[in-house]
This record gives structure tokens, sequence and C-alpha cells, in this order.
């Protein structure tokens, strides 16, 4: 959608250098806009090298009469357009001195076909209350492509002295047709105080879909500011862009904001009617996984709800086994574990467990990384659960690594063990700690207030199971001995039990 309608914005302004109608040039719409923006550079500056030596001489000449009267001559012989050419190649504090004694209208005409390229130095010396009647009526005349062209060459103290003379809307306007990144980030933070004005304006006009087109265009940091004042607004302006973004189908520019957006406002998103859609969040993943945009996805699903995680994690079962890998492998490098935790725990038995067998997944940086994550994040009721899928070659690995464990986070994972039905997960990767360190977890475990509750959920009928655990009962303190001793029995251990 957003290249569509930035093909547009290029179009238009080809046009004006052509000076044709925009719809002359339809023919040249499937060319991306960074090669229409590139051909009308070539054209300008081919103009530009053309009439150099005549507007060589032609400054030369001004520079022989006062100001007042090169003005007159100016408005008179000249007209708007030669006098836009003739800037270039005067000295810039000349130029600024005859335009002072021009009309803002007419100076208004002549920066229609100004390059602001060619007139930095000029552009920069323009005093603000010049700069605010000029802007005053291009925004009278609803001339946004000329604002939008020059805003990005203007500096800070001319775009604070013209922007008081647009409304939220005209800012809007203005910001669709700038051309750099840089000018709209720069413009959105100059306007800061006004984007809650902006927005609403935007909703009110149904112009949405310009605004999504600036989306696009502004870095991550002020894409990401603009999309948390978004989420701020009342529900019916929220419901307003997410209708407008399935409109024209820009879930590609929406969905990296996320990445960036403060969890309260990415929550109230998430929570949207709109986002309660199967098939909506069916056909986000989807983009996500075939995009490189799951990076951006990731954020966003750990405030989904659970049936809204089961619609995404569905889709990425879908993916093969080295898509999966590359996911994963994504997610790590980027210290994601936190947000693909929740998505893996989603999936259906049979998908979490062919994602537990992956080699990635076995791969002793990643198991660390994903427990640390868990314990940083105290996400181990999202995370145990796939202790269980992991084999056992992993638990030594897992027993190195949750030596590492503060006693409250090991408590945490303790509390959350027989809810998430893997204590005895828990207990089999205990056991193969070194002696100190299992001494240590056996003794959380002892003085744990879940400890009942923790051992009645050893149900294993596996004897080697039962048997490790005797194996260590030297070192198991009262009275978890007795609570093991008695679940061995109640589980038809008894030869474990009474060794």
């Amino acid at each position: 959608m957003t290249a569509t309608h930035h093909t547009t914005v290029e179009l238009t302004k080809l046009a004006r250098v052509l000076n044709r109608d925009p719809a002359d040039l339809a023919f040249l719409a499937t060319l991306s806009p960074a090669a229409l923006r590139e051909f009308r550079d070539q054209i300008t500056d081919l103009t530009a090298r053309r009439e150099a030596r005549r507007m060589q001489r032609v400054g030369a000449a001004a520079k022989l009469v006062p100001a007042p009267i090169a003005a007159k001559i100016t408005e008179a012989a000249f007209g708007p357009v030669l006098a836009a050419a003739l800037a270039g190649s005067v000295d810039p504090a000349r130029a600024v001195a005859i335009a002072s004694a021009l009309s803002p209208s007419f100076l208004a005409d002549g920066t229609l076909t100004l390059d602001p390229r060619r007139a930095v130095e000029l552009i920069a010396q323009v005093p603000g209350p010049m700069a605010a009647a000029v802007a005053s009526e291009l925004i009278s005349r609803g001339d946004y492509l000329t604002m939008g062209n020059l805003a990005g060459s203007v500096p800070d103290s001319v775009l604070r002295a013209a922007l008081p003379h647009a409304s939220d809307l005209d800012i809007l306007q203005v910001g669709y047709y700038l051309e750099e990144t840089s000018a709209a980030d720069r413009l959105l933070t100059i306007v800061t105080d006004r984007v809650p004005g902006v927005i609403r304006a935007t909703h009110d006009a149904d112009e949405w879909p310009k605004a999504i087109t600036l989306l696009a265009l502004l870095g991550p940091t002020e894409r990401s500011k603009l999309a948390n004042v978004v989420a701020a607004q009342d529900d019916e302006v929220i419901d307003g862009l997410l209708a407008a973004v399935e409109q024209v189908d820009a879930w590609g520019t929406l969905l990296p904001v996320a990445a960036g957006m403060a969890p309260e406002p990415l929550q109230r998103l998430a929570q949207r009617p709109a986002m309660q859609n199967p098939t909506l969040l069916t056909k986000i993943a989807d983009l996500a996984l075939t995009q490189n945009l799951w990076l951006s996805l990731l954020p966003l699903a750990t405030h989904l709800s659970p049936t809204q995680l089961h619609t995404v994690a569905a889709r990425v079962a879908t993916e093969p086994d080295d898509s999966l890998t590359s996911l994963i492998e994504q997610a790590h490098t980027e210290n994601h574990w936190p947000t693909l935790l929740p998505v893996a725990l989603a999936l259906s038995t049979p998908d979490r467990k062919r994602l537990a067998s992956l080699p990635v997944m076995h791969r002793p940086a990643y198991l660390t990384a994903a427990i640390e994550a868990t314990a940083t994040h105290s996400l181990w009721p999202e995370a145990l659960p796939l202790l269980n899928d992991l084999p056992t070659t992993t638990h030594d690995t897992l027993a190195t690594t949750i030596n590492t464990l503060t006693d409250n986070n090991f408590r945490e994972a303790l509390e959350a063990a027989p809810t998430a039905d893997c204590t005895t997960t828990l207990i089999q990767i205990v056991l193969r700690q070194d002696v100190s360190s299992r001494t240590r977890s056996l003794t959380l475990l002892n003085e744990s207030d879940n400890l009942e509750p923790f051992v009645a959920t050893i149900t294993t009928q596996d004897p080697a199971i039962w048997q490790a655990i005797f194996d260590t009962r030297e070192e198991t303190p009262e009275p978890l001995r007795t609570l093991l001793t008695t679940q061995a029995t109640r589980s038809d251990q008894t030869d474990s039990a009474s060794t």
C-alpha cells in the first residue's frame, strides 16, 4: 500500500517539474518511488546545467542595482519561475534582500519551481517572518506539495515560524509530501505537542492512508513515539486506524511499529476488536513470516490472549523445520526469548514437541539464554511446560544453567512446576547437578511452602527415575525425604522406597 502511495506522491512531484498533469504520467506508475525520484532529480539537474551560464549573467547584473529596484525588475520582467532559477546564482544575503521587497504571493509562486538542493544557503538565511508569510500563502492555496518539498531543507527555526500558520490537518498534508526520513522525523519533533490534534484531525477527515504513508517514512524512534500517541487515543480513533490499515493492506507498515511501542499501548492495540479476528491474525502472522517481519511480530505476541496466540501459533506451525530453525535463530540473536516462549507454548502438543526436537533448541547457548530470559522476566509458567518436550540429552546443560539461578528464581520455578506438570522433569534435571548445587536445590525444595503439592505430582512409573531420587537420599533433607518415600510407594515403586 505505502509503496503505491509513495509512487503517487513521486508522480505528482515529477508532473510539477515537467509542467504536466499527473494523469499524463500514469504509465510510469509501475516504477519504484526511488526510481521516479532519481529521474526527477536528473531532469532538474539537466535544466539547471543548461541555464547555468545565463542565470550567472543575470545574477551578476542584479548586483549592480539596489535591492528594491532589483525586486521591481524581478517581479515585472522575470516572473516567479525565472526568479526561482536565479536564486541559486545570487549571493544569499543579496537574494534575501531582494526577496524582502517582494510580495508573499510572488515568493510563493517562485517556490513552486525552486530546487532546495541549489538554494540551501539562501533558505538558511530566510527570516522567520518571511518564511511564515510564504508558508501561510502556500497553505491557504492548499499547496502541500511545495511545502513538503521545502520542509526538508529549511532550518528548524524556519519551520517553527511557519507551522503555527498550519492547521492540524495541514501538518499531516505537508508530512505526506516530505521526501526524507530525516525531514519527517524533524517535523514530528517540532510539532510534538500538536501530534494528538493531528491524529484526531486525521481520523475526523478520514485521511488515515496519508498518515500511514507518513508513518512508513518516519525513522524507528519517531515512528514508535507516534504509534504510542495513537494508541493513547479514544477507541474509535484506534479502530479507525486499524480499519484503514486493513482496507489499504498496510500491515507491512504497521507491524514494524509494534517492535518499538511501549507495553501498555501495545497491549491496548492487541485488545481491540479487529485484532480478535482469526483471519486477520493469520494474515498478520503470514506477513511476518514471509516478509522478514518475524521480530516485529514477537513483541505484539506477548500481549495476545491465549485464543489469539493459538491462532498465530497455528500459522507458525505450518513452517517447515528449516524455517522454524531460522525463526528461533533470529529470536536468539535479538534476545527475543521472552517474546518467543508464549508463541512456542501456544503450539499444539505435537507441534510443540516438533519444535523441541529441533537441534537448534538443544544448543547450550540457546538453552541457557532461554532459562535466563525465563528467570529475568518471571516466565516460569510459560516456559516450564517446554521442559517435558526436550530430550534428556539436554538435561546436563539445563542442570548447569539452573546452577546459576538465584534462590528466589529457583523458588519461583518450584512454585510453577506443579501447574506446568513438569515436576518429574525438573527433578531429573536437579539430579544431574553437581553435588553442591544439587544439595542447594534439594534444600530450597525442602523449605518450599509448595513442598507437598510438588512431591504429589511426581507420579512417574519409571523405576530409573525413582532409583536416581533415592540414590541421593543422603543429600535429601527431611521432610522431603519422607514425602518422596511415601510418594514412591503410592507410585508402586516399593523397591526404590525400601532401598
